[in-house]
This record gives C-alpha cells, structure tokens and sequence, in this order.
C-alpha cells in the first residue's frame, strides 16, 4: 500500500516536485522549506506528497478530492501518512472520525500532541455547505501538527496552509532536526533580512562525487561552513578563508545533510543527498 502511494505520489508530484523547491536555513536544528510560489489547488482532484526532510522519500500525502454523486457535489480535504508506522499526524476524533487539527501560530508541536497514524479529514465540503466542523473548513494559514521518523529518530514538523474543501494552499513546512525535540508552529529557524543578503552572495554547486563547491561573492566576516546531519551531528566544520571554497562529502553514510554557510552577515543552508 504505502509502496503504491509512493509511485502515486511521485507521478502527482512532478508539479509539486518543481514548486517544493527546498530553500532551507538552520537555527539550531530548525530545518525550513519555503514552497516558492505556493502550491495552489483551487479546486479539483489533486494528491501530492510532503517530504519533510528532503530524503526524496514523502512522509504524508495531502489529498483533495472533487466528487458529483447522485446531483450531491462533494470536495474533500486529507492529510495522510505514507507509512503509518513512521509518520503521524496531530488529530482528534470527537465523533468516531480522525479530524486533522488546525493549529495557530505559535503553538508546540511535541510528544504531547494526540498522534493519530491514520488518515484525517481536514474540511468536507457538500454543495458549497459544511455540515460536519472539520478544522480546516475555509480557514488561513494554519499549521498542520506532523510527526515522522527517520533512521530510527523521532522528528516533529508542521506545514502551513490555507484551505476548504477541495481547495488549498501549501506555503513552507518546517521540522527540528534535533530528535524527539519539539517545535512551534511557523518556526522558520533563523530566515530573514540578513539571511535574504546572504542569499545573493552564496551560491552552491554540485561536483562529482558527492562534493559541493561555494562560490562567494563579497567578502564574509567570521564566515564558516558546517557539515549537518538530520539527527543534529556535527560532521565538518572550515573557516571561510577565500571566494571559493569545498566541501567533500564522499565517504559518508547516504543520507541527507545539511551545509550551513553562516557568517555576521546571515546564515544560508543547503540540503545535501549523498547517495
């Protein structure tokens, strides 16, 4: 099941795949993703997969599904997760029915929320009407309450978005990448101003064999380049001596890192997939 859900996914995201374009920073261990521009379903069927931390694997699924059934036209709004024994997400089920919650900013997503590894309904439309008070029916940014594991460690994310009915907006998704620590709704990590400017300055590209080179355009101060994994290890560290600058990644374990470029002027991350 989870096997097929994963193709589906694959094959619905390839729009999804070029609007998720990972934009991350670290504040911490805040691992942010801008989806730039917005992921926008304004009505119809539609299922795309959220992957959290970047491993090219979906840990949940949104779906909006558009139905007419006998003149009764039904739009329908969920969140599921691919793999139920590694993914959860925060729910209550006040009549029988798994209700995905809708989270203000600001609140904690931990081991305290009530987990739900199941699929849940976000908003339930019947001609144009609500009758059954999901938590996302017509409702702006709020924050999904997610959970998911990876290689073993326990992460807890959210994901922002408009929504109602068959309709909705994905806008950015974030998680810790501290295990088992927890995060608040809209926590972006260190993204702003400063981290903007550094944006322009840093460019990242690819090299053979799993190694990445920074070109730098201005002088940084203070800069430094660390090496990141998803469980928060610290892998390398280097001063930023010159405009050009490596980072050889070959000879560890596959998996997602992140390399975080960090100076006076701001900080500016990377997501890195050694295969």
């Amino acid at each position: 099941m989870k096997k097929d859900l994963q193709k589906k996914l694959v094959r619905y995201s390839s729009a999804a795949g070029a609007v998720v374009a990972a934009v991350g920073s670290t504040n911490a261990q805040v691992i942010y993703t801008d989806v730039d521009p917005d992921f926008v379903n304004a009505s119809g069927t539609v299922q795309i997969g959220l992957d959290m931390d970047g491993d090219a694997t979906f840990e949940f699924a949104i779906s909006a599904t558009d139905t007419l059934v006998n003149g009764t036209q039904y739009g329908i709004l969920s969140v599921v997760p691919v793999d139920a024994a590694l993914s959860a997400i925060g729910g209550e089920a006040p009549s029988g029915y798994n209700y995905a919650l809708a989270l203000d900013l600001g609140m904690m997503v931990d081991a305290s929320v009530n987990w739900v590894a199941a699929a849940n309904t976000m908003s339930y439309e019947v001609d144009g009407a609500f009758p059954f008070g999901e938590n996302w029916n017509g409702v702006t940014d709020k924050y999904l309450a997610l959970r998911f594991t990876n290689s073993g460690n326990t992460h807890y994310g959210w994901a922002r978005l408009d929504g109602g009915g068959d309709s909705f907006t994905l806008k950015d998704h974030a998680f810790d990448a501290t295990p088992d620590a927890g995060i608040e709704t809209g926590d972006m990590g260190n993204v702003g101003v400063e981290d903007a400017n550094i944006e322009s300055m840093i460019h990242f590209v690819n090299q053979p064999n799993n190694s990445v080179k920074i070109v730098i355009n201005g002088e940084l101060s203070n800069g430094e380049i660390t090496v990141v994994s998803t469980s928060g290890a610290i892998i390398s560290t280097q001063q930023v001596n010159d405009n050009v600058a490596f980072v050889d990644m070959d000879g560890l374990a596959a998996g997602l890192y992140m390399i975080n470029v960090k100076s006076t002027e701001g900080s500016i991350t990377k997501k890195m997939f050694v295969k």
